[in-house]
């Protein structure tokens, strides 16, 4: 099936507290979330939040309360999907159209979108289409602070919706906006008051797809919303560059404690694909969890047309192939988002792969 074929999932995510209730209840009863299916995910045995969801006839609810969706039940996530697909069917209902999935304020949403990309019944009917994070503008600049998990929402997110402004001042709302942009700088950021907005500013973050223009694919990549890093000198041995690999500890701890950063990194030349394939693939093993997001629009040696990469941290989605047009000047850029990874560890690694006599 083409990707194009495949039904849209749009993650909400957000800390306790940043509205995700109020505002998913506005969203299914606007026409661009018709026929969706809703899952929720409750911490705890006894569920509450898909009774303060409206439920009608034009989408459905599911209610996961085993435990929370970033760990303990990521494979019931495919089977409460599944089960309510054969529902519909029997039951001759409508076909889904799309699907959201509420996360609770303690998830990483990082383990479900691995489970959306690597899930052989989920991956053939669903693809992602973003990621969308609550912040809630009152209490936000402490909680980003404070807490593990606010920090890694804001920064996977390609949506990030500031809820309750018109309870703060301007002053405050600015320092939240700065926060925010210093965590994921190129996530678009949208004042939500009273849980009102507009589904259709949710949707349409997919991955790039052949046929789309050189602004759509620029636009989900964002490269230009980045720190920029230069190539670092090359190494002399694999030891050498396997040491650039431990945690950051020498790296001064951001305000939100966790070190994460956001950096692009450019390379100008066609890269081969077996450098390519050598570089990310130690990358993404060697720090897992580490590597938050890593999107990518690169100009592979031998291929006519550029490729479109999407990883959360140890998984990559399948390459998507981009028109010619989507990579003009022949420059592949790199969008990584880390947590207490220094980009040097990244760009150094690249040197040493593609300056290595075989490559």
């Amino acid at each position: 099936m083409l990707d194009a074929d495949l039904l849209p999932v749009t993650v909400l995510t957000g800390f306790l507290g940043s509205g995700k209730t109020t505002l998913l209840n506005r969203l299914v009863r606007q026409p661009a979330m018709r026929d969706a299916l809703v899952v929720i995910n409750e911490f705890g045995d006894i569920g509450l939040d898909h009774r303060l969801v409206a439920e009608g006839d034009e989408h459905s609810v599911v209610e996961m309360s085993s435990g929370c969706l970033c760990c303990t039940i990521r494979g019931d996530l495919s089977r409460s999907v599944q089960q309510a697909w054969e529902a519909l069917e029997r039951e001759g209902g409508r076909p889904i159209s799309r699907m959201i999935i509420e996360t609770t304020g303690l998830a990483d949403p990082a383990p479900i979108l691995h489970t959306l990309m690597t899930d052989h019944w989920l991956a053939q009917r669903f693809r992602l289409d973003g990621v969308v994070c609550l912040v809630d503008a009152a209490n936000g600049v402490s909680t980003l602070n404070a807490h593990r998990e606010s920090q890694r929402q804001a920064a996977i997110a390609d949506c990030l919706l500031v809820t309750k402004a018109d309870l703060v001042d301007d002053a405050r709302l600015a320092r939240l906006r700065e926060q925010l942009s210093e965590v994921n700088p190129a996530a678009e950021q949208l004042d939500v008051r009273h849980g009102e907005v507009d589904a259709e500013r949710l949707t349409a973050r997919r991955l790039p797809a052949a046929g789309n223009s050189e602004g759509r694919a620029e636009g989900w990549l964002g490269a230009a919303s980045y720190t920029q890093v230069s190539p670092a000198a090359g190494l002399a041995s694999a030891d050498a560059s396997a040491s650039l690999l431990a945690p950051a500890a020498t790296a001064p701890l951001s305000r939100h404690g966790e070190q994460i950063r956001s950096f692009c990194f450019s390379v100008e030349t066609p890269i081969a694909p077996e450098v390519l394939e050598d570089w990310l693939d130690l990358v993404m093993t060697l720090l897992g969890d580490r590597m938050l997001r890593i999107k990518a629009i690169v100009n592979v040696a031998g291929q006519a047309h550029p490729l479109a990469l999407h990883g959360v941290q140890h998984i990559f989605h399948p390459p998507v192939t981009l028109p010619a047009e989507a990579c003009p000047d022949g420059v592949s850029r790199f969008v990584f988002i880390t947590s207490g990874v220094a980009p040097e560890a990244i760009t150094r690694l690249f040197d040493y792969f593609h300056a290595a006599p075989d490559a």
